[in-house]
């Protein structure tokens, strides 16, 4: 077992849940449960392993029991091939099957809380768009553990890299909580993904665009990132603008409510392309340390469902 640590500094808020919306710590499966989103995303929209050979999310206990009765000597990757387990499976773990990363500890300082008063919740006058009780601000360390350097090193390291470009942690993505960046991290060197055979950079599945509509086109198999202007404010501030800019992209979607509720959230049970509501957004405020803009990913439609533990 190889454990590293790595110490994170929060962008915009990181809200891991809590009780009536009270969060008292960073809770890791919040943060296991965002590693394996993006790293499901990543390999979704890589599409390289799409195919039969990583077909199944699901671990069959009887083709395994079969598989080590006929050769003993078996390897853990020589499984995951036979039982064609999906590579977020095969990481990230599924039911009968133990996940190649975990989290040890996370240590932060509880001074780092933020309490808000309802009073000053709401982001936006006439929208449904509230801050949490409370959440965290500040730097906080996460040690990591992995079945081994390679996986480290090509599977865990990569990923953090791109959620800290691209990516978030924990919940409240649709207000822009949960961007984070390394202030501790000798990952620079560590960009690619090797999954299997295949070497697999990551970024390549961002197009960064400036025509605002290809955020909400779900026949683009790529995540669609469309700055808006350079950062000259603190979080409220920007989220503020981004939000009030979403709802008027969304009041230009009138024309098929079911895709406007798929593509912008929605508590209906719409159905679109087969996919039934509700639906959280698909289209991601994003603040950086320069710029803000918005992320958008409903070409996820496609995604198949990866069962959780």
């Amino acid at each position: 077992m190889i454990k590293k640590e790595v110490t994170f500094q929060t962008i915009t808020p990181l809200y891991t849940g809590g009780v009536d919306m009270k969060m008292t710590e960073i809770k890791p499966a919040s943060i296991m449960g965002s590693l394996r989103f993006w790293f499901d995303v990543i390999c979704h929209f890589s599409g390289k392993f799409n195919g039969p050979k990583y077909s199944q999310t699901e671990f069959n206990y009887k083709k395994y029991q079969d598989f080590i009765e006929s050769k003993p000597e078996v390897t853990d990757v020589e499984i995951c091939e036979h039982l064609q387990l999906s590579p977020t499976a095969r990481y990230f773990g599924c039911t009968g099957w133990k996940s190649k990363i975990g989290i040890e500890t996370i240590n932060s300082s509880k001074d780092e809380i933020r309490w808000i008063p309802p009073s000053k919740r709401k982001i936006v006058d006439g929208k449904n768009w509230y801050l949490p009780e409370k959440y965290f601000e500040g730097k906080f360390t996460i040690s990591f553990s992995t079945e081994g350097t390679e996986i480290a090193e090509n599977i865990l390291f990569p990923l953090l890299n791109f959620i800290q470009e691209y990516g978030f942690l924990g919940a409240k993505n649709n207000i822009g909580f949960g961007r984070v960046k390394m202030v501790n991290s000798d990952f620079s060197l560590y960009k690619l993904l090797h999954i299997g055979e295949s070497i697999y950079n990551p970024h390549e599945i961002v197009e960064v665009t400036n025509d605002k509509n290809l955020l909400k086109r779900d026949d683009v198999r790529k995540i669609i990132y469309f700055s808006v202007t350079k950062k000259n404010s603190v979080y409220l501030g920007e989220i503020k603008n981004l939000l009030i800019e979403k709802s008027q992209l969304r009041s230009s979607e009138i024309r098929d409510r079911s895709k406007r509720h798929f593509i912008f959230g929605s508590i209906q049970k719409d159905n679109y392309k087969e996919v039934i509501g509700p639906n959280a957004t698909k289209i991601i405020p994003f603040i950086s340390e320069n710029e803000i803009g918005f992320l958008g990913i409903p070409a996820i439609i496609s995604m198949p469902e990866v069962k959780h533990d």
